[in-house]
């Protein structure tokens, strides 16, 4: 079951609250981009619906940027929000992860959400990357939405067992 990038989001900024800490939009968006393929390489199915596209700070999910970049390098102040079709109106997305996913989930953002954002999007551009892949590929070729395949990603984190994102260069001060 794959869920809204919106909900996983408004999950990750609940996380950071309970802990008292405020995420910017860049280390929502990177994130958001490790759990999704972290989860892809655990259980062999994507977390999120929708797809991640490489732009030049790294992989980002535009449904997410969308509702955040009205924050700039500030915090996210604000839970995302969408459409409820049975209704026709915005509300805050929520998401019932739970058990063994949401525990998952908790220690994916308990790791990453040590690092700084920098740290999180040069992380996202080491060479051999998904991203790295696909914007290089770009810069030779069409690669409409500039979308970054799940098979790409998964094959990536399998193969290299996530060792660049294990580097232990963790530190939110940085």
């Amino acid at each position: 079951m794959s869920y809204d990038a919106r909900e996983i989001s408004n999950l990750f900024l609940e996380m950071a609250d309970a802990r008292g800490r405020r995420l910017t939009s860049m280390a929502l968006l990177k994130i958001l981009y490790f759990a999704h393929a972290w989860h892809l390489a655990k259980y062999k199915e994507p977390l999120i619906g929708q797809k991640f596209e490489a732009w030049k700070h790294g992989p980002v999910n535009r449904v997410v940027y969308d509702q955040i970049k009205w924050f700039g390098a500030g915090p996210i102040t604000e839970r995302l929000r969408k459409l409820d079709v049975s209704t026709g109106t915005f509300v805050e997305a929520q998401g019932a992860v739970q058990g063994e996913r949401r525990v998952f989930l908790e220690n994916v953002f308990a790791y990453y959400s040590e690092f700084h954002p920098y740290k999180l999007s040069d992380l996202t551009h080491e060479k051999g990357t998904p991203w790295d892949i696909v914007w290089n590929t770009a810069e030779k070729n069409a690669v409409p939405g500039m979308l970054i395949p799940d098979d790409l990603i998964l094959e990536w984190f399998e193969k290299t067992g996530g060792r660049l994102y294990r580097s232990g260069e963790q530190g939110a001060n940085t």
